[in-house]
Formats: structure tokens, sequence, C-alpha cells
């Protein structure tokens, strides 16, 4: 079973996947905006996912 904090893992892999290689999943590039708004994102959730683990 896929739990909460699983789902938070697998977007904050996926985020800074994108970030760091400067393309999406599917291929298409971002630009240096983009790619840090994926770097912002992935933090939060993190954080989001630090937060889960005071509730576990």
């Amino acid at each position: 079973m896929l739990t909460l904090a699983d789902a938070l893992r697998l977007a904050i892999n996926t985020l800074r996947d994108a970030a760091e290689s400067r393309r999406m999943p599917s291929g298409i590039a971002l630009d240096d905006a983009t790619a840090a708004l994926h770097a912002d994102a992935a933090n939060q959730l993190e954080q989001e996912l630090d937060g889960l683990r005071d509730y576990e």
C-alpha cells in the first residue's frame, strides 16, 4: 500500500530529478526559472514530509 509519505517522497524525487536534469520526465526542457521552481517545490514538499513524521 502506498502511504502519503511514500507519495510525497516520489513527488520530491521527481521534482528534484527534473530540476537537476533541466528536463521533465516527458523530455521537455526546462529553463532556469522553471527548474528553480521545481527545486523550490521539492524543498517545500520535503518540509511537509518532515512535519508529517511528527504525526507518525
